[in-house]
Parts: structure tokens; C-alpha cells; sequence
């Protein structure tokens, strides 16, 4: 059985490891939205801004995630079903 020390070490390993786990999410997740605020930027020639506004927009409508659509967007930038701007198709 683990002293009262050692005990203490486990948890602050965990609570390290956990807390590495959730930052390695969140910038795989701001990666993704940067990708795709680029992508809808580049396709629509539209500012980043706007772009993010785009995706924002889109998600909130549907009650998706950014980072989800994101991913989607980033993986098939070509024939996702991603936000698009007022009077455009989807390419």
C-alpha cells in the first residue's frame, strides 16, 4: 500500500497528465479551426474574420461544434458541407 507521500505524488502525476491531455486537445482543436478558417478564406476570398464568423454562424445553426466542423472542413475541404457565405454554394 502506497505511503501518504507517495499517495500524494500519484494524484499530482494524474492531475499533470490529465491536465496535458486536455491542453494537447485544445490545440489540436485550434489547429483544425485555423486550417479551416484558411481554407473558407481562400475559397470564398473572404478575410479570416469573416471567415471564422462563416464557420461560427454555420455551427451555431446546425448546434455543431467549431472544432468538429473544422476537422470535417479540413479533411474534405472540397466537398464539405461547411458554412458558406450568404448567396454561395458549397464547391
Amino acid at each position: 500500500m502506497p505511503t501518504t507521500s507517495e499517495a500524494e505524488l500519484l494524484k499530482t502525476v494524474q492531475h499533470y497528465k490529465t491536465l496535458s491531455e486536455q491542453l494537447q486537445h485544445a490545440l489540436e482543436s485550434r489547429i483544425a479551426i485555423e486550417q479551416a478558417k484558411g481554407i473558407l478564406s481562400e475559397r470564398y476570398r473572404i478575410g479570416v474574420d469573416e471567415a471564422f464568423q462563416l464557420l461560427r454562424s454555420y455551427c451555431r445553426s446546425h448546434n455543431l461544434k467549431i472544432a468538429d466542423a473544422a476537422r470535417a472542413l479540413t479533411v474534405r475541404p472540397d466537398t464539405s458541407a461547411a458554412a458558406t457565405p450568404a448567396g454561395h454554394a458549397v464547391a
